[in-house]
């Protein structure tokens, strides 16, 4: 995930790429706490109490920086793995982990961030499964900047906890609530004053944005709803750090050494684990035996889909056998258990400071949309605020089938955001050119920005295909043109680039038909 985040002030959102939703083992809680059943008998702050002590048993010290704002500006954002590691973090990365603990139990958090200061407050009604409740239309787009609103719903319907509240707070001023109260044998706080820390903050220690802060107080910046951000506008964690050196067996029946395996599974669903394995081997629906045993599985579910998970061997509904066994599988799915990988749809965003502000989460919607009903088919992966290396990075590392573009355009270059909340970086378009060429996956480049048809000056035929804009076009044709592009790609496996960029026209001749000449297609692009 990313290593460091240098834009608080210009784009806040971008912290919800910070919190995965997979945390390790050490950070779950034990299978003798089932957290549903805690969380339904006695409500999000026995699980909350239960998190909070798990983390407060890791040993972790809170690092105290001094207050200097260009430094917190530019500060490092520590992964779990390394605050684990370490034995430290900062109180915006012990607000980050618990973020990421609360979303792997189900649980709904909102990261506060003040003036020097950070903490989290919990939904006391609002769960993954039931994502949605009271309170989120106080949000733009995930955002909060009005304290006003957030007192209003702190504590009413979110928990607030301080957050250095589990890590050994040795030299924080005691003027302020993380400070105070806090227990001589590890130099943490106990889960209830966390929370009447927190809520000293929101009742006494926080002005407005804007006013002068009294003594002992800080000003509030933002409040982020991590799920919404996630969820709805695409500001999806990056690289989570997986578990090293695990083997899962999901659903299976495994032996060594010679011992013989089988398994018979009718089920047509499995549970997602909570952690994704960073494996040597993942068995799902499986039968393995290792050493000369046999190995046999039937399996009548339907097929599954391998989880992203770094495994170097991979057996899904199957049978498999090592040192001179016998592996045997009978399945009778609908659907054939091995299949294609989905096809991945890399959407990259930008709109620099000083330019015209782009509705970019209209057009991810939109993609969404036209996507979504052939998830065994398309994956869509988001890049908001995307520099050139973040671009760069991403063809490398995702191999993808389509990239789409929504950005400003000139006639030499696609403008993208430079990392630092300034005016941009431009890409010009014969470096986007080698860049496609040396990512053989891609089938299509759309490139959804004013004036992008200057890019089309070398072209041949076959893939890959790029689709670019002569002239001006208006984000709603440009939205418009895109759904109806990806909608006909995504309706049939052998749909061509013609026919799809076909149906994009005439979508935009149904809802913008001043620009119905504006989208160009052009084969074999080699820039």
């Amino acid at each position: 995930m990313p290593r460091s985040y240098e834009c608080f002030t210009t784009e806040p959102r971008v912290l919800a790429r910070f919190i995965p939703r997979a945390v390790p083992p050490a950070l779950r809680l034990p299978p003798a706490i089932n957290c549903l059943d805690l969380l339904h008998q006695e409500g999000v702050e026995a699980l909350l109490r239960e998190l909070y002590n798990l983390l407060r048993d890791q040993g972790i010290t809170c690092d105290v920086q001094p207050p200097d704002l260009e430094i917190e500006a530019r500060q490092p954002v520590r992964t779990i793995d390394t605050i684990l590691a370490e034995k430290r973090g900062t109180f915006l990365d012990l607000s980050l982990l618990f973020c990421a603990v609360c979303l792997a139990h189900d649980l709904v958090p909102l990261l506060i961030v003040l003036e020097g200061h950070a903490f989290v407050a919990v939904s006391t009604r609002r769960t993954l499964r039931q994502p949605h409740g009271e309170g989120m239309s106080a949000f733009e787009r995930g955002l909060l900047t009005d304290f006003e609103q957030l007192r209003d719903q702190v504590p009413r319907l979110y928990l607030p906890v301080e957050c250095t509240g589990f890590a050994a707070g040795v030299g924080l001023d005691r003027e302020y609530p993380e400070g105070r109260g806090r227990e001589r044998r590890d130099g943490c706080m106990s889960f209830d004053r966390a929370v009447r820390a927190g809520e000293e903050y929101v009742n006494a220690h926080i002005v407005p944005a804007g006013a002068t802060p009294g003594v002992a107080q800080r000003a509030f910046l933002y409040a982020l709803d991590i799920v919404t951000l996630q969820d709805q506008y695409g500001f999806m964690p990056v690289g989570d750090v997986l578990p090293d050196d695990t083997r899962v067996y999901l659903d299976s029946a495994h032996a060594e050494g010679g011992g013989a395996a089988s398994v018979r599974n009718q089920g047509v669903g499995e549970a997602t684990p909570s952690a994704l394995p960073d494996a040597d081997r993942l068995y799902r629906r499986s039968a393995h035996a290792e050493g000369g045993g046999d190995a046999r599985v039937e399996n009548q579910g339907s097929s599954v889909t391998p989880p992203p998970a770094k495994a170097r061997r991979t057996y899904i509904g199957s049978a498999h056998a090592e040192g001179g066994g016998d592996a045997t599988v009978l399945n009778n799915a609908l659907q054939p258990v091995a299949r294609a990988e989905p096809a991945t749809v890399l959407a990259v965003y930008a709109a620099p400071t000083g330019s015209v502000p782009l509705c970019w989460e209209r057009d991810m919607r939109a993609l969404r949309e036209a996507l979504a009903p052939y998830p065994d088919r398309f994956r869509l992966d988001v890049m908001p605020l995307a520099t050139p290396e973040d671009v760069q990075r991403a063809l490398v590392q995702c191999r993808p089938r389509y990239l789409h573009i929504f950005a400003h355009g000139v006639v030499d270059g696609i403008l993208l955001d430079d990392g630092e909340g300034g005016r941009g970086w431009k890409l010009p378009y014969p470096l986007l050119a080698e860049m496609v060429r040396a990512t053989p996956s891609l089938r299509c480049v759309l490139l959804s920005a004013c004036d992008s048809a200057y890019a089309a000056n070398a072209t041949g035929s076959g893939e890959p295909y790029l689709i670019a804009m002569r002239g001006q076009v208006s984000v709603g044709a440009a939205i418009a043109f895109a759904k109806g592009f990806y909608e006909a790609l995504a309706a049939r496996e052998d749909t061509s680039i013609e026919a799809a960029f076909a149906q994009g026209l005439i979508r935009l001749q149904l809802i913008a038909p001043l620009y119905a000449g504006v989208p160009l297609l052009a084969a074999g692009w080699r820039g």
